[in-house]
């Protein structure tokens, strides 16, 4: 399986931020991956935060473009409107290579900081989800986590209970957390589970960047330091099979 990582800025309006959605999803289709995934709420941050909000009916186009290119894509994360409030999920839609939306996931832990000099609570504009991000892609079990999720191992030993082999997360991480928890929690999440853990984030002046792809073991595959740009990375599920019964770690999970 290949999988392509999309790596970019968020900064402009949204209509901007989708025209570099577009172009780098073109490029990483080019590219011949099976799966691509985007990073989370890229189209909301920049120019029109407040006015980010997407409808449903807006993610038609990135279906079109999956069915019309033979490609499934985890489509990192929207503000997704909410009917009869003036509250979003964070939600990922995976879609597949019929452009068929398989799974909706809205990210179920909410970011809150309560610092004397910084307040943040996400759950005054955001309505949390109560499901698992879990579909089926090509014949294989993929799970998704959004973000802030890495910091809840409980999220993710659900996923490989319900047999998935790969995780996707698409992020918005920033540089004042992720300095200490991305690298860690990202590697922490794949050795415990056994998996390929596909971490998607943003890049940008406050962001932490750092997109990469880890092995079931911890090893970092291959990742993107600041750039903007597209992680092409060859999974070998074979491999991963073939390890999980030389350390069969996960028959112990209660």
């Amino acid at each position: 399986m290949r999988v392509a990582l999309i790596q970019m800025e968020s900064n402009g309006t949204k209509t901007e931020n989708e025209e570099k959605a577009l172009k780098l999803l073109k490029q990483a289709i080019k590219e011949k991956a099976d799966i691509i995934c985007l990073s989370e709420l890229f189209l909301s941050w920049g120019k029109e935060f407040e006015n980010g909000k997407v409808k449903l009916e807006e993610i038609q186009k990135y279906q079109v473009l999956a069915k019309e290119n033979n490609v499934n894509i985890i489509l990192g994360s929207v503000a997704l409107e909410k009917e009869n409030s003036n509250k979003t999920t964070n939600t990922c839609f995976s879609i597949n290579r019929n452009g068929e939306i398989v799974v909706r996931y809205d990210k179920k832990y909410m970011y809150v900081v309560n610092k004397p000099d910084f307040r943040l609570d996400e759950r005054e504009d955001t309505v949390k989800g109560e499901q698992l991000g879990i579909t089926e892609l090509d014949g294989i079990k993929v799970g998704i986590g959004i973000c802030f999720d890495l910091r809840f191992p409980e999220y993710f030993r659900e996923l490989i209970k319900n047999g998935v082999e790969v995780i996707f997360l698409p992020a918005h991480f920033n540089v004042n957390t992720g300095k200490n928890a991305w690298d860690i929690l990202t590697k922490a999440r794949a050795i415990e589970n056994q998996v390929y853990f596909c971490a998607c984030n943003q890049t940008g002046e406050k962001l932490c960047a750092n997109t990469q792809v880890i092995s079931y073991d911890g090893t970092i595959i291959e990742s993107l330091n600041r750039e903007e740009g597209i992680l092409t990375v060859d999974l070998d599920l074979e491999e991963q099979a073939k390890y999980r019964k030389e350390f069969p770690v996960l028959e112990q999970m209660n």
